[in-house]
């Protein structure tokens, strides 16, 4: 089967795609680590263009520290994206074993690492959103470095940002979906019980991505 038909499978027909791909124990880990390492790529690029607009906005005698900011911000959010993956995958694992779930921890952590998918797709759209959302907008320079975060919280509170809140949500409760199929596979559950493993994190972290638009 070519990778192409691999990857159709996984976003529109999980239930067709995970049977078989997580025998044993102890599955191959490869491509869900694949998925998360882009995963973390994207954001890093992401974080990296918030942190030049932020730089953008500080005193010069702070510009100095740009590239190390940005350095910081690009790791730090490669790094967040892999402990994402585990823990997502700890949660679901959690749950799933309150609810009867059977099987090795790391066939759970590759179905966290295959739902990932959709996010990246998710991530890249809502960060061209941004880009080009913030790279018509005015940047002007603070004298106080602390009202730099303020002046960011400003520029990311207009309507094309709530636009890619918007997005970054669909794609999450797309790789929902992808994560219900396979911990059915992947813990033995049943359809409701899979889904109350997956449902409470994910309803958990949408609802973080929207407390900036609430407050």
């Amino acid at each position: 089967m070519s990778i192409m038909m691999n990857i159709a499978d996984l976003l529109l027909r999980p239930a067709a795609f995970f049977p078989g791909r997580l025998e044993g124990d102890k599955p191959d880990l490869k491509i869900p680590l694949a998925i998360v390492l882009l995963s973390g790529i994207v954001g890093a690029v992401s974080a990296a263009y918030m942190s030049s607009v932020t730089m953008a906005m500080l005193p010069s005698d702070i510009a100095g520290l740009g590239s190390i900011i940005v350095g910081i911000a690009v790791v730090s959010a490669f790094i967040a994206t892999i402990i994402f993956w585990v823990i997502i995958a700890a949660v679901f694992h959690g749950i799933s074993a309150l609810r009867g779930g059977k099987g090795d921890f790391q066939r759970t952590l590759a179905v966290a690492g295959y739902g990932t998918l959709p996010m990246v797709f998710g991530s890249i759209i809502s960060g061209i959103i941004v880009y080009f959302s913030l790279s018509g907008a005015t940047i002007r320079a603070v004298s106080d470095p602390l009202q730099a975060s303020a002046a960011v919280t400003e520029l990311m509170s207009g309507p094309s940002m709530m636009i890619a809140g918007v997005i970054s949500l669909l794609f999450v409760l797309w790789s929902a979906n992808i994560w219900v199929f396979g911990m059915q596979e992947a813990r033995n559950l049943s359809g409701k019980d899979a889904l109350i493993s997956v449902g409470i994190p994910v309803l958990i972290y949408c609802l973080l991505i929207f407390l900036p638009y609430i407050g």
